[in-house]
Formats: structure tokens, sequence, C-alpha cells
């Protein structure tokens, strides 16, 4: 890996864009002073994330920006870009080349740009972070580094020792496992706090739940006894309302019965009547069917005369058919014996036909033998000249075969020209397909670059929520904290109360006895009271010990306080006995003239709140005195009344009557009676609040708990996404590569292609040779031809004889040949006759099985109309039909009259049986408005019971058994309602706080031990920080020792130097010394050296150092302009050496140094206030310096 280039626009002197490209080896930069030559390793070390100003040269980092000149206006945006070689994969970076940028811009905003894509500079950190190449890195190393090296403090030098070895990364997780202690220490501290606040609060939070149990015990025995009784009446309710429904049922059945006879009869005379109807209807059918009966005898009759007729006909058929028959069948046997006759004519025709072929056969075989007995010489000839046509045919056949393959050789050559063009036209598709992937490779990558940043961001926003998870908790201890500190209050105040602190002992003593010893006991005057937060202060002035007299019921109730404090010697008390106590109020005109001064506020009676029914008690004590703003107004206001009245300011003051005035302040007013409850009271309100806030924290923390969880999901979602883009990139990489090595496989097909057509081209001119052989050829074998003929033709003529004696034979051929084909002939009229008369005869057959099927349907049809019908049954049966109608009519008119007579005999029962329904009907309406006030008892207690218990009758029946008598029963629920009266208020919430502290107890224990399992966890990492960079510091430090040793002595061409720990046995801390001896010289510290040897000893430990922890390169900013010209030459040539394994880029003006330069680029301000660049030969160097 090293730097390929930097490219520079708007930094520093650099105004317009500067390219400067890098190789392997020495590239120096030099110029004159003040040319900006080291603006160029300013721009090094700003891009890598240099974040001091001062460390560039600069007062605050926009002067980075190019500023102006006096011919250029200031630049908005400075920006940087170094591009390094990646190929050897040294940073951990999948891509062979690295941009990264940085841009300024004069508004202050910034950005950092990797490979084009914007990041965080924490990423370009982390980039770079052991790689030799940070910007707190040995590869920038100037002056101010030498310096460093020479006036560094061991314990400050330590930190070049540290970078190197690679540890500051362990450093840092050290720290932020040390904050993380801290942070555990502080919670767990806190934690413990509020344990202890749970401690205190849990015995009298027992104590309440303890009391609420016991109500609970009784409201459960007073739920279980009274839902027994309740059960047990209902039941008996139940039970008394089962007797009704059974009377209820009887009497329903009752009536329904007397109704059932009632409607039965009803029904039944209804159908009486119905049934008289219908035989009304039935007499009209039974008239109706009997003109149809007539009818039908009349129709019966005129079938059996048609009938008869029908009969004759079918008979007259039947004898025609059968002569028909026997026509047909004489007629058949006539046509069999003409069939038989011709088919033996046929059979002796055939036979002289096959004489005659015979005959004609042997002429035929004689004459062929004659043919070949005559005619050798000649088919030789002929032979021959067939054979000469073949070849011929052949020659012809192979000049149309080769002049094919010429055709089709060029067509092939025209086809091998489109496929070339054809290839050319993929290769140059191929070209775009490459250039096409290339580009989707690029999209691909930007969107994997995408999918990283989005997955750092990710990652961001988990460590955000984290942290702010993290503030939530400690706020949410915090507020516990409050909160306990708010209760812990609340119980100190409660229990002031309940021991009456602040009371004089004789009135706590009488209302610590109200509850056993003393009856009549209202409280004090302050419990009765309600106190705004505004007149607090007026009130405990004007009520003065008032505040702690004691109010009873009656006269005798005070008596017997009194006796108790006198018996017990208790102290004294004043008592107020409510039915004596009288109101007292200031007069009307004294109240009149105080609603007319400014700044009279009321009485003080009428500016506090006193429980319902003791107002006279409150009027007594602060009806008669008046509260204004202030002292001035309440002189005023007590003249103005003639001094008769008691006026008290908000503030205390208080005008007597008589005009006596006492005021004043105490240093703490806070533990009145007043105070303390207005204290409380505010306490308890604001309580709730806050508890519910702090629940609402609960609820945040949770819900941040969950959104840290759901960002860590999606944070490794978005970690997934990245790297299944980074696959998907490759898969991308391994497509572009098959496409670029398709278009290189379309280049070599054209390469191919132009070689086979050069083959055809040279086939072509082969087949071209052929032809021309061919035609000799063709022309020597027509001249062969030619001579075959003309000897044939001679053969001809002396053959031409002989045919007359074949002629003859030929003729007696012909002779056989006639009489073969009129036989033939006669054959096959023959032939026709036999199969037409065999058709004549099959159709015969045909009809005479018709004719017998006809003959045999008319006789069945004539045994039908026999066997059919009986006409005169049928006849008779019309007759009798007609007979039985008139019975039927006689029988129906004797129905009809005995059934209107029963119908008139059932509707008078009816009448009889309605008057009993009627009466059933009241006596079940009776029954029924009892079970209905059933129904409303029974319906009254489960209501009771639902509503007081939420218990249904079932569930109760379940849950609760009556075991004693109903009355005993009563009497025990009246004793538990008594005792749950005397119970008081309880507070039922005891058992939920109380579960809800030892719950949150419980927890916090929990979190208790979670944080020093935390704690314990963070030592353990801060102890492996420790023992890490305690081992990778010091074998950093004796590799580097041994170096600089060795590099010591190279440059100064002898000597010895050491590096010296200043606490050997605490390696976390210790210092680092160094000593040297310059040849000729003793040994000692680095500052006895001259200024020469100590520059040039800082040098070979920052190469010792280099050497130890490789650059891939390395900036020297002027760091020889110390040394003297020998010193200078051997660092030059150590120089040389070194940059076989690193990259340097020096900046300088010492000729010594440019002569080991590979490259030299030089920097001139021709531009006044404007670096640029310029190639330069080193022989030029030495002018460029001077001018």
């Amino acid at each position: 890996m090293f730097l390929k280039r930097i490219e520079i626009k708007g930094f520093k002197s650099f105004a317009d864009r500067l390219h400067i490209d890098f190789n392997p080896g020495i590239t120096t930069v030099v110029g004159p002073n003040g040319s900006g030559k080291s603006n160029i390793s300013d721009s090094i070390r700003w891009v890598l994330g240099e974040q001091s100003a001062r460390s560039l040269r600069g007062a605050r980092m926009e002067d980075v920006i190019f500023s102006g000149s006096d011919t250029r206006r200031g630049l908005n945006i400075a920006e940087v870009t170094l591009v390094l070689d990646n190929e050897g994969g040294g940073l951990p970076y999948e891509y062979s080349e690295i941009s990264v940028t940085r841009r300024l811009y004069r508004s202050g905003e910034s950005e950092y740009l990797l490979n084009r894509t914007k990041c965080r500079r924490k990423d370009i950190i982390d980039l770079f972070m052991d790689s030799g190449m940070g910007k707190e890195s040995f590869s920038i190393i100037g002056q101010g580094r030498v310096e460093e090296v020479l006036n560094s403090r061991p314990e400050e030098r330590r930190a070049m020792f540290e970078e190197a070895s690679g540890v500051l990364k362990y450093k840092q997780r050290k720290q932020e496992a040390e904050r993380k202690f801290e942070s555990t220490e502080a919670n767990l501290h806190r934690v413990k706090d509020i344990l202890h606040e749970l401690n205190e609060q849990m015995e009298p939070l027992q104590i309440q739940a303890s009391a609420a149990k016991d109500y609970l015990e009784k409201r459960e025995e007073l739920e279980s006894l009274e839902s027994a009784l309740l059960v047990h009446e209902i039941e008996e309710l139940h039970s008394e309302w089962k007797t009704a429904q059974q009377e209820e049922k009887m009497e329903k059945e009752n009536n329904d019965r007397w109704k059932q006879k009632k409607e039965e009869t009803e029904a039944a005379a209804r159908k009486a009547r119905r049934l008289e109807a219908l035989l009304a209807r039935f007499h009209q059918q039974v008239q109706s069917g009997y003109v149809k009966a007539a009818r039908n005898l009349e129709k019966r009759e005129g079938d059996r005369n048609l009938s008869n007729e029908q009969g004759k006909h079918a008979a007259e058929k039947l004898e025609a058919e059968k002569k028909a028959l026997e026509e047909d069948e004489t007629k058949l046997s006539g046509v069999a014996n003409a069939y038989r006759e011709q088919r033996d004519r046929y059979e002796k025709e055939n036979e002289a036909l096959n004489s005659a072929m015979n005959s004609l056969q042997a002429v035929q075989k004689q004459l062929r033998s004659y043919q070949e007995m005559n005619g050798k010489e000649l088919e030789e000839e002929k032979s021959e000249y067939i054979d000469r046509l073949n070849e011929q045919a052949s020659i012809g056949n192979e000049t149309r075969y080769v002049t094919d393959q010429k055709s089709s050789l060029e067509r092939r050559m025209n086809a091998l020209k489109e496929d070339n063009q054809s290839f050319l036209e993929e290769r140059r598709s191929s070209g775009q397909i490459v250039e096409k992937r290339k580009k989707e490779e690029e999209s691909l990558l930007q969107q994997t670059e995408n999918a990283r940043a989005d997955a750092e961001a990710a990652r961001s926003e988990e460590e955000r929520l984290e942290e702010k998870l993290k503030e939530q908790e400690d706020k949410l201890y915090k507020a516990y904290r409050y909160v306990d500190e708010k209760k812990s209050k609340i119980r100190m105040l409660e229990e002031m109360q309940e021991e009456y602190s602040g009371y004089y002992q004789g009135a706590k003593e009488i209302l610590k006895a109200r509850e056993q010893k003393l009856a009549g006991i209202i409280g004090s005057v302050a419990e009765l009271i309600d106190v705004p937060a505004a007149y607090v202060e007026a009130m405990e002035t004007a009520l003065g010990a008032s505040l702690q007299h004691i109010v009873t019921r009656t006269e005798k109730d005070a008596r017997e306080a009194i006796a108790f404090l006198r018996r017990h010697q208790k102290g004294r008390a004043t008592l107020l006995p409510s039915e004596t106590v009288r109101p007292r109020r200031a007069d009307r005109a004294s109240y009149d003239k105080a609603r007319s001064f400014s700044g009279f506020i009321g009485t003080a009676g009428e500016l506090v709140q006193v429980r319902p029914g003791y107002e006279h008690i409150r009027d007594q004590l602060l009806g008669h005195i008046f509260v204004v703003d202030q002292l001035e107004t309440a002189n005023r206001l007590a003249a103005a009344c003639s001094y008769k009245l008691r006026i008290v300011t908000l503030e205390g003051d208080v005008v007597n009557p008589g005009g006596s005035m006492s005021g004043g302040k105490t240093q703490n007013q806070k533990g009145t009676l007043l105070e303390k409850q207005r204290e409380l009271r505010e306490l308890k309100d604001n309580l709730s609040d806050i508890e519910k806030k702090t629940a609402d924290w609960e609820k945040t923390v949770e819900q941040t708990k969950q959104a840290a969880k759901k960002q860590k999901e999606t944070a490794g979602e978005k970690q997934q996404k990245a790297l299944e883009y980074s696959s998907q990139l490759e898969e991308k990489k391994e497509m572009r590569r098959k496409s670029e090595q398709e278009h290189d496989r379309l280049d070599s097909r054209l390469g191919m292609f132009d070689r086979e057509y050069e083959s055809l081209e040279e086939e072509k001119e082969r087949l071209e040779e052929r032809l021309q052989v061919l035609e000799g050829s063709r022309k020597r074998v027509e001249k062969t031809l030619s001579e075959l003929k003309s000897s044939i033709d001679k053969l001809e003529q002396e053959y031409s004889k002989r045919d007359k004696e074949e002629a003859s034979l030929r003729e007696q051929e012909t002779d056989e040949k006639v009489r073969t084909a009129a036989l033939r002939e006669n054959v096959s009229a023959q032939q026709k006759e036999k199969e037409r008369l065999h058709r004549e005869k099959e159709e015969l057959e045909q009809a005479v099985a018709e004719r017998k099927e006809r003959a045999v349907s008319w006789e069945e049809h004539l045994n039908n109309d026999r066997s059919g019908h009986d006409w005169d049954q049928l006849v008779k049966e019309a007759s009798n039909a007609k007979a039985e109608i008139e019975r039927l009519q006689e029988r129906i008119n004797d129905q009809k009259a005995r059934t209107a007579r029963d119908a008139e005999q059932i509707e008078a029962t009816a009448s009889v049986q309605n008057d009993r329904y009627q009466e059933s009907r009241e006596r079940l309406h009776e029954t029924t408005v009892r079970m209905n006030r059933l129904d409303v008892a029974l319906e009254n207690k489960i209501t009771y019971l639902q509503s007081e218990y939420e218990l249904s009758f079932e569930r109760a029946k379940q849950k609760h058994t009556l075991a004693v008598s109903a009355e005993q029963a009563r009497n025990e629920v009246h004793l538990l309602q008594l005792g749950i009266e005397e119970l008081g208020t309880v507070n039922l919430g005891a058992i939920d706080e109380c579960e809800r502290v030892t719950e949150r107890h419980r927890f916090l224990n929990s979190q208790q031990e979670d944080l020093m399992e935390a704690r314990e966890s963070l030592q353990n990492v801060i102890d492996e920080m420790d023992a890490e960079v305690t081992e990778r510091f010091a074998a950093t430090y004796h590799a580097i020792r041994a170096e600089f040793q060795h590099v010591f002595v190279k440059l100064f061409g002898g000597g010895e130097a050491d590096l010296v720990l200043t606490e050997p046995e605490n390696l976390l801390h210790t210092g680092v010394d160094i000593s040297a001896r310059p040849p000729g010289k003793k040994k000692q510290h680095l500052s006895l050296l001259s200024g020469g040897e100590k520059a040039l000893t800082a040098i070979a430990l920052l190469f010792a150092i280099i050497k130890v922890k490789p650059a891939p390169f390395c900036v020297l900013d002027e760091v020889e302009a110390a040394l003297d010209e020998a010193n200078l030459v051997r660092f030059a040539k150590y120089l040389r050496s070194f940059s076989e394994t690193t990259q340097f880029i020096v900046i300088s003006h010492r000729k010594a140094t440019m002569e080991e330069a590979d490259v030299l680029y030089g920097i001139t301000m021709e531009e006044s206030g404007v670096s640029k660049m310029v190639s330069v030969r080193l022989e030029e160097a030495d002018e460029l310096l001077e001018v």
C-alpha cells in the first residue's frame, strides 16, 4: 500500500486545484521559504482528521481556507483528497484504490467522504487506526515532531511508544470501562440509599397493612355470614315461591283442561256443521256422477259396435298377406335355380380363358429366345455406347458437383462475411455489456457503501439509545430517591401527628387517651380546621395556644377529661364543650367599617374551613378577629374602631384591644401545628403526582429499552443488508469478469473468421482447376460416343432381315392375345350376370321375411281384438254403476238429517264448558299475583347480595353455608358490623403499598446484585486492558530500543545510544528517557548534545519507531534542517536505504536530500499569496530555492 496522489483545492495558499502523483521511493518537494510547500504536509495531516487549528499553524480552523490575495478573492471551501493504493489489502477495505476527502466550508460546515461517499470523521479515524497512518502516527514528521522528541519529558515521550504499540484503543476501552465503573458505583450508592429509605418505610407500612388485613378478615367474615343468611332467606322465599308455583301449575292444568274441553267441543260443533255442508256438496257431486254414469253406459254400447267392425278388417288384411307371401316364395325358388345355372356357365368360360393364356405365354417365350440368339453383337455395341453415356453423365455430374461446391463455397464465404459482421456487432454489444456491468458494479458499490453507512448510522443510533437509556435510568433512580424522601417526610409528619408533637402535655395526653379511656373527645382545634397556606402565619398568631384546645361533645366529657389529667397528674388543658360553647363575632358596625378599608381581608373565621357541625367553635375563637394585609392597615383600622378589636396581619403582627401591638419573626416557623398540617397536606397532594410521573418514567425507560433492543435488531439487519450488498457486489464483479471473458472470446472468434476465410479462398482456386480438367474429359467422351453410334447403325441394318421372321411370330402372338381378350370379356359378362342373380335372390329373401312379419302382426291384432275387451261385460258394469249411484243418493239424504241434530247438541255442551273455563282463569290470576310478590322479594334479596358483595346467588350458595340458626346469624352480623365501625378509617391501600414497597425492595436488591456484578465485570475489563497495555508497551519498547541502537550507529557512523525507563517496575506509567554517545564523545543525556546531534538523535528515534511500526508512507517536513553537511549526507543515504520498504514524501531545501530523490516537485509563489507546482530537474533545484 502506498500514497498514489493528493488533490488540493482552496487549502491555505493552494487556490487552484493541484494534483501531485506519488510513486514508491522518495518524492521530494522543494521550494523557497514562504512558498507554501509545508502546506502539503498540513493538508495530509488535515485530511486524516486533525482537529487542532494550532497543529495546522492557524488560529482557527477556517484559516485553512484560501483567504484571498491582492489579485484574487477568497474561496468559501477547502478540499483535500488522498488517493491510496490498497492492492495489498493494507486497509480493512475491499477496494484496490481508496480515496479519502475532507471539505470545510467557510460557514463552518465540514464533511468527510470515503470513496466519494459521505461518512463520519470517526469512520476515517477507525479506518486508519493501527495502520500507521493516523493523524497522531509517525506517517507525518515535521520539525515540531523532532522538537517534541527533544523537549518532551520522559512521561510525555511515552505517548510516542504507546502510539507505536497500538495500545490507544485499549486505553480508550479502559477509560470507557472506568467511566462505566464510576457510573455503576454511583448507581450502586443511589440504590443503597433508596434501600435504606425503603427499610424505614416497611415497618409502619406493615403495621397499617396488618390493620387493613384485620379489617378485611372481619369484612370477609361479615360477607360470609351475611351472604349465608341471605342465601337462607332466599331459599325460604324460593321454597314458598315453589309452592305457589305448584299451585299455579295445578290451576293452570285445570284451566288448560277446561279450555281444551271447551275448544274440543267447539271444534266438534264446527266439524258437525262442516260435515253437514260437506254432505250437501257430496249430494251434488253424486247427482253429477249419476249423469256421468248414464252417459258412460251409452259410450260403452257404441264402443262394442265399433270393435266388431275393426275385427272384420284385420281378418281380411291377414288373408291378403298370406296370398302375397305364397307368390313371393314361388318367385324366389325360380331365381335361385337361375343363379345356380349361371354359376356353372361362368366356371366353364373361366377354364377356356386360362387355356388361351397358356398358349399366348408359349408364343412369347419362343419370340424372346429368337431375339436373344440374334442380338448379342449389337447389344455389345450398345452396351459400350451406354458405358460412354454413363461416363459422360459421370463427368457432367462431377462438373455439376464441383460447380455446386464452388457455389456453396462462395455462399459460405458470403455467410462468413455476414457472420463476421454479426460478430463485430456482437463484440460491440459485448463491449457495451461490459461497460454496463461496470456501471452496475459502480452503482452497487454505491449502494453497498450507503448500506454500510446506514449500518453505521444504525449502530450510532443504538449507542445513542444506550446512552439515553443510561441517562433515563439515572433520572429514574433520582425520582425513586425523591419519592422515598417525600414518603419519609410524610411518614415523619404523620408520626409527629400520631405522637401529637408540639402539643402541651395535657392536651397530648387527652388526645392519646380518647380512643381507649376517654369518651366524647372530638379533637384539638388544630385538627378541626383547615387553613389556606396564605393565612397560616396569621391564624397561628390569631389562635395561639387555642390551637391546642380540646373540643368535647358535652360538659360531662370535658369534666372527665380534666379529672383524668388531675388523677394521673398529666398536666393541664383547655376544653371546649361543643354543647355549651357559643359563637363570638364582631359587631356589625365595626365589620362594616372594616370592609371599607383597603387591605382588609376579612374575619379570621371567614378565612378557614372547619369540620361540619363545629362552625360555632371556629367563630368563638376567630369570629371576632380581623385579618388585614399589613401592620399599617391594622393600626388605622384599630384607631377607627376605638382600639376595641384584635387585628392580625398576614405576617403575624397583632394589634390588641386597647392599642398594644406584638410582632416580629422567629428563625424557624415550620414547626408550628398549622404549618405541619399544611406541609403534610401538600406533600400528600404532590406525592400522587410524583408517583405518577415516576410510573411514567418507568414506562419511558421500558420504552427506551425496547427501542434500544429494536434498534439493536435494526442495526443487525442493516449490517446483514450491507453484507448482502457486499455479496451482490462480488456477484456483479464475477458477472463483469465473465462479460470481459466473453468480449475476449469474441475477439478470438473474429481472428478465427479471418483465417477460415483465407482457407476458403484457397479451396475455391482448387475447385476452379478441377473444372478445367473435367471440361477436357467431356470433349473426349463426346468423340467416342459419335464413333459408337455409327457402328450401331451398321449392325442394325444387317439384322433387319431377321426382323421379318420375328414379325411372323409377333402376328401369332397377336392372334392369341385377341382370343384371350375375347374370352376374358365373356368371363367378365358371366361374372356380372351371376352377381345380378345373387342380388335378386337376396332381395326376394328379404321381401319374404317382411311379409311373414306383417302376417304375424295382423294375426296378433285380430287375436287382441277378440280377447282384449269383453264389450258385453263393460256395458253391464256401466248399468250397475248407475244403479249404485241412485242408492248412494238415498243414504246421503239420511246422513244430512242426523248431522244437523248432532250439531245442535254439541253447541249446547260448549256453552256450559265455557263458563267453567272462565272460573278457572280467575283462580289462576290470583295465584300468579302471589308469585309476582314473591319474585319481587327474591329479586331484592339477590340484588342486595350482588350490589353489596358482588356475588350471584349460585356463587354465594356454593361459597357460604349457614351453620347456625337464622336468628343467631342476624345477631352475629350485627356484632361484626359494630366491630368494623370500631376499627375506624382503615388504609386498605397499605396492603398493596406494602407489597409494592416489598417488591420494589426485592427489585432494588436484584439491581444492587446486578450492579455489583457489573462493577466486578468492569474491574476485570480494566485489569485485562492494563495487562494488555503493559504487555504491548513492553514488547514495543524493547523492539524500538533495539532498532534505535542500530539506526543511531547508521546515522552517526558509530557511537552508541539507548532508551531508559524511568520506572521499570511500573510499565503502565513509566516515562522513557534517551541517552546517546556520538562517535568520539562520552555517553551523556540528550540535553547535553549539540543542536545537530540532538536533531539527528531524534530522527534516529523516529526512524526506529517507523521500523517497528511501519507506515505505508512517511512525510518528512524539513526534519533535516538543523543537520550539518556530514550528518545530512548520512541522513540522505540512510533515507535511500529505508525507501526500499517505505514510501517517503520529503519537504526539504537541502541539496543532499534532493540528490537522493526519485522525483522532484517544485512549489513557487509566482503570484503573490498563491502557491503553484512546477516540475524541476535536479540542476534547477538550486535556482528554484533562490527564487
